[in-house]
């Protein structure tokens, strides 16, 4: 009889997992394991909310797991440099010939795995790694054989090897013989923001619940994607990044209903929202090819010479959605009640956030990491460093959103405003984006924190001067 170990990473699925599927050919028993480590979590500034969703992910498939004779274990450890000795351990405990893992990018991880492969064969077990990506990121290079730096070129090289057959999606898991033993109760995690816990009503847990939100995009929004997307008061967006972050549902998954579904035509809503997808894979190949980057070091090593402004005040108002400019506030207010934020948000909140106020990008991208339901290190990096003009194919320094007009031309009638800042709901479409000092002052509004005009000006010498 052979025995088998699965461990789950960020890829909490059944179908399109093909790690899970191999494992499930290659055992007459298999167990399935989750790591549950806090200290790695805090290490990698992991959102509380995102780790109850996976935990309610994972009492779903422990279900479904169950009609396939599959066991799922929890594995208990102190950060990530004690996993491969916990795994060992289990793997020696029942027995496994081999442990079979979908592969993480980041440098940590990278390491984690090494160290697995080495301890693993001084036990004469085989350490069995798939490519989680859709495209392998080492086949993917430049005409030079180097690896991409820009997004453009790189899509263009992805685009053209979809053609051989990336796109074919593993099978579900095989049923065992044997059910080896029974599975583990998963540990109770306690949300401390409150506000979290009320969010998770937010977010259906589920394989099924994210493929029903996939179809639903595809057939009633992605034609409209290019054109609505980055309006925040709509719902034209997917809606599938806490699934894919916690890899409920893979990209190919999605890219394979969409090429289904229309055809990859150039200025369409279908090739925006492709192009989407394949920024996530480009980050995730960059902090492959460029560990710096997942060591949040700037891709663009001269800026590491940016002096930033130590100011703590200012950094705090932002967290907390008090800065004085309504579309800064209402998005931080939708981060910290809801745990996400719209995109075009992100990036206008960022950019505020290191260019204007000139605070350390770095500060900005933990804070969304430990709030985010969608949190994945590589986007969030990666979309940091673009705002923060830090990073690869970034914005260029003297590109600075200007948040009053980022809202008078995405939010115009102050409809997503009113809905996270409920004191400014009686203003007009005029009033709302920037109010009086009187106004402000009749509804205990702030004045702002910075002036964007001069705050704009120093930002831009700071970095001219690198």
């Amino acid at each position: 009889m052979s025995n088998n170990l699965y461990i789950f990473s960020n890829d909490l699925r059944l179908s399109d997992n093909k790690a899970l599927f191999e494992a499930s050919k290659h055992s007459d028993s298999l167990e399935v394991a989750f790591l549950y480590n806090p200290k790695k979590w805090d290490s990698h500034n992991e959102s509380p909310l995102k780790i109850r969703f996976q935990l309610a992910n994972l009492e779903i498939l422990k279900k479904d797991l169950k009609g396939l004779n599959i066991n799922l274990k929890i594995i208990y450890a102190e950060g990530i440099e004690e996993e491969p000795l916990k795994i060992l351990e289990e793997a020696e405990l029942i027995e496994a010939s081999g442990v079979y893992i979908n592969k993480e990018y980041g440098i940590n991880e990278r390491r984690r795995d090494a160290d697995l492969k080495n301890i693993l064969e001084t036990k004469n077990i085989n350490l069995n790694i798939f490519d989680s990506s859709i495209i392998n990121p080492d086949l993917i290079k430049t005409g030079s054989d180097n690896f991409f730096k820009v997004f453009t070129p790189y899509s263009r090289s992805f685009r053209s090897l979809l053609a051989k057959n990336f796109l074919e999606l593993s099978p579900a898991p095989l049923k065992q013989k044997i059910l080896l033993k029974e599975s583990d109760e998963l540990p109770e995690f306690i949300l401390e923001n409150k506000l979290h816990e009320s969010a998770l009503d937010l977010y259906k847990p589920g394989e099924i619940a994210a493929q029903e939100i996939l179809e639903d995009f595809i057939e009633t929004k992605v034609k409209d994607y290019k054109k609505l997307r980055d309006f925040p008061k709509l719902d034209s967006t997917s809606g599938l990044s806490p699934y894919f972050a916690s890899g409920v549902i893979s990209a190919k998954t999605c890219v394979n209903l969409l090429l289904n579904y229309s055809e990859d035509i150039p200025g369409t809503g279908e090739y925006s929202w492709f192009n989407e997808v394949i920024w996530r894979e480009f980050y995730k190949y960059i902090i492959y090819h460029y560990p710096r980057v997942s060591m949040k070091k700037s891709f663009n090593e001269k800026y590491e010479d940016v002096r930033w402004r130590d100011d703590e005040t200012s950094f705090i108002a932002w967290c907390n959605g008090k800065t004085g400019i309504p579309l800064i506030d209402a998005a931080m207010t939708q981060l910290n009640e809801t745990g996400w934020m719209h995109n075009r948000l992100r990036m206008v909140t960022a950019m505020f956030l290191s260019k204007n106020l000139l605070i350390d990008w770095k500060k900005g991208e933990e804070y969304f990491m430990k709030n985010l339901i969608d949190g994945d290190h590589s986007s969030n990096v990666g979309g940091w460093q673009w705002s923060a003009s830090t990073g690869v194919d970034a914005a260029p320094y003297f590109r600075i959103f200007n948040p009053i007009t980022q809202s008078e031309k995405f939010d115009k009638e102050g409809d997503f405003i009113k809905k996270f800042i409920p004191l400014l709901s009686e203003l007009s479409s005029k009033e709302i984006h920037n109010p009086e000092p009187e106004i402000r002052k009749k509804v205990n509004y702030p004045e702002m924190i910075v002036d964007l005009s001069s705050s704009r000006k120093r930002a831009i010498e700071t970095f001219s001067n690198i």
